[in-house]
Formats: C-alpha cells, sequence, structure tokens
C-alpha cells in the first residue's frame, strides 16, 4: 500500500512513492534509466506553485485517482464522505479516552454502506459503489485539469522533463472470462486505450502510476499479499501505445473486490 495515513502530506506521499522498492514495473531500457534517474534525484517541494516537485532536469505533477462513483463532478464523492466520517469518529474516541501518544497515526476508513441518521448499514451492490466506468471517468476528469496546466508548466520550466504522478486508489479490474497471469497483469489501466487515449495526445513526457489498492485474491493468498501487481509503474511517451495497449470493453471489467 502506498498511501497509509489519512494526514499525509503531498510532500510526504511522493517521497513514499520514489523510494519505494517493492514491486517496481519499467519494461524497457530508457524507463528502467529514467525509473533510477527519479529515485536518485534531490527533489524540491513546490506544491506551493506547481508543479509540485522539481528537481535539476525534472517535474512532477502529482493528483490521485479513484474507481468511486461520484456526482456533482466528483465533488460528491461518498467514500471520501465515509472516511472523513470515520476519521472525526477515531479522533472523538481518542479524545474521550486519552492517554494516547500525540505521534500516533490514524489510518480511517470509512463505510460507505453505514447511514448515520439511522446507526445501521444499508445494502449497496459493489457495482453502485465503484465500478470501471467510474474509474475512467474520474481518470478523464482529474488527468484533464492537469493537462490544462500543461503550457503554464512548460513555460515556468521549460528545459525540464514533466511527468505525472497518478496515485490510484481504485480496486483491481480484470476481464470476467479472462483470469490467466498475463491476462491480469495486461488489465493494468496503462494497458487500456481508455485512459492511454488522453495521454497519447498530451504535452507530458513520462507518467508514474502508482497503486495504492490493488491486490489479487487467490486460494493460495486470499489477502493479496503475494500478489504479482507492481505497485510502482514508470511509462514514457514512446510506449502510452504498445503491442499490449488495446481499447478494453468496459462492460466486461470485473473488480476483484466484488
Amino acid at each position: 500500500m502506498i498511501k497509509k495515513f489519512n494526514e499525509e502530506t503531498e510532500w510526504e506521499l511522493f517521497q513514499t512513492v520514489i523510494n519505494t522498492n517493492n514491486k517496481l514495473f519499467a519494461r524497457h531500457v530508457k524507463e528502467r534509466e529514467l525509473l533510477d534517474k527519479i529515485r536518485d534525484a534531490d527533489w524540491t517541494d513546490n506544491t506551493n506553485t506547481r508543479p509540485d516537485f522539481i528537481s535539476e532536469d525534472l517535474m512532477i505533477e502529482m493528483f490521485e485517482i479513484d474507481d468511486v462513483v461520484t456526482t456533482k463532478k466528483g465533488r460528491n464523492n461518498p467514500q471520501r464522505k465515509a472516511d472523513a466520517r470515520a476519521m472525526r469518529t477515531a479522533q472523538k474516541f481518542i479524545e474521550e479516552v486519552g492517554g494516547f501518544r500525540e505521534d500516533i497515526k490514524i489510518i480511517a476508513h470509512g463505510d460507505t454502506r453505514y447511514n448515520p441518521e439511522t446507526n445501521d448499514f444499508e445494502y449497496e451492490p459493489g457495482e453502485k459503489h465503484h465500478n470501471y466506468q467510474a474509474y475512467i471517468n474520474n481518470f478523464k476528469r482529474i488527468c484533464q485539469k492537469h493537462l490544462d496546466s500543461v503550457p503554464e508548466y512548460r513555460k515556468n520550466y521549460p528545459e525540464k522533463k514533466l511527468g505525472f504522478l497518478i496515485v490510484d486508489d481504485a480496486t483491481f479490474y480484470v476481464p470476467k472470462l479472462e483470469m490467466s497471469s498475463a491476462a491480469v497483469l495486461k488489465s493494468l489501466p496503462f494497458f487500456d486505450k481508455n485512459f492511454m487515449k488522453l495521454l497519447v495526445k498530451a504535452d507530458v513526457d513520462f507518467v508514474i502510476w502508482a497503486f495504492n489498492n490493488k491486490y489479487l485474491y487467490t486460494a493460495e493468498d486470499i489477502h493479496g499479499q503475494n500478489s504479482i501487481i507492481p505497485e510502482v509503474a514508470l511509462i514514457t511517451r514512446e510506449y502510452y501505445y504498445g503491442k499490449h495497449t488495446k481499447l478494453f470493453d468496459i462492460n466486461t471489467m470485473k473488480s476483484l473486490e466484488d
């Protein structure tokens, strides 16, 4: 898991991603070389002016996406509301009980099925909470906002290469009828034109895709802790479309959490 705590700053999250040594994915020599360069660079927190992080010859803009069904153009996100409610409940408990260390960190993940008005849980089909179409919609909406700022980044730092860091909190989706190891790996979003067609036309040199919530559950590994799914992948502009890239059929993509 890349993002562990609700109160992590963007800088802390960025440091976690670029310093991870677990399940790194870069298909080509130049991509592996760039990944090493990013990890070795001397970075500066630039979140007050953007893009978010800069080094001597690189700049990275970071944003988060998920697969939660939202309304009001993403402003109404039931999962974030549930998480905020869970955090308030946890903090209230700590205040009432007392005796906790001040430096303790809290993980708060709310259940969207809980109705605080009735103090009860309501049935919610998985696809009503998260689905592949919502995953794509959220990506397009959020990514486009950052793409709109690319000309400004280029103007401010014309000599630097630009990358997007995508912190992906969506569950793992696979085609319903394909469950081989090869099919599983090729189900990652950077193989899907539904996602990459927005980037292939963009003036962005590379993408770092950090997966926060993708697990492959099997009979031998019921918690998905030993899966083959990478935590961090790097894709350069030359390979936004590769030989395994295709347009996924949205209707066949199933979340492994359902």
